[in-house]
């Protein structure tokens, strides 16, 4: 998937993660403090990638992704189930629900990709290395930015993160209104 794909998740991901965490008790967050749950989960819903050096996160950290290239190769590491779980685990010692929230947002990346034809292969790390995790048959799986991803799989996903993100902020959607201003299109 790609960059704006991966954002697109993670905003679908941050409203079920912040609409079922009462952050009111978690680490002294209260709801006006939910940019800062949905900001790192968004982060964390691109971080994966920092071991591919063309990416836009690669691009922002240029020197953390030629360390993390040079050791790792693309959906590595970074993909594997174990970072997200050590994460929370980290996030259930300490109580930050920043660890919790990073590792929410890297799931919502490897879904992403488990989107597409190559999946991710070792998902399951130690315990499965050849296993490869994929939610689509391959053969109907999303090419990243082929148009399908672009025209179809993108613009669906944005249309629900606004449908959500209305309804979480109390705005009241009149589906029939926007059908008919979509007719008119």
């Amino acid at each position: 998937m790609t960059f704006r794909t991966h954002l697109a998740i993670g905003a679908l991901g941050a409203m079920g993660f912040v609409g079922a965490v009462d952050l009111s008790g978690v680490a002294n967050l209260d709801k006006t403090q939910t940019a800062y749950v949905v900001g790192l989960i968004l982060f964390g819903s691109v971080l994966p990638d920092i071991d591919e050096p063309r990416s836009f996160i690669s691009r922002k950290f240029p020197l953390i992704s030629q360390i993390t290239a040079t050791f790792f190769k693309h959906r590595g590491p970074t993909h594997f189930l174990f970072i997200p779980v050590l994460l929370f685990v980290a996030w259930a010692i300490f109580g930050q629900i920043a660890w919790g929230a990073l590792g929410f947002g890297m799931i919502m990346h490897h879904v992403g990709d488990m989107l597409t034809p190559s999946g991710i292969q070792g998902y399951f790390y130690p315990f499965k290395k050849r296993f490869v995790a994929r939610i689509l048959p391959k053969k109907i799986a999303v090419k990243t930015g082929s148009t399908v991803e672009m025209a179809l799989v993108l613009p669906a996903i944005l249309a629900v993160d606004g449908f959500l993100g209305a309804k979480i902020l109390g705005f009241d959607i009149d589906m029939g209104r926007i059908l008919g201003i979509l007719n008119l299109i």
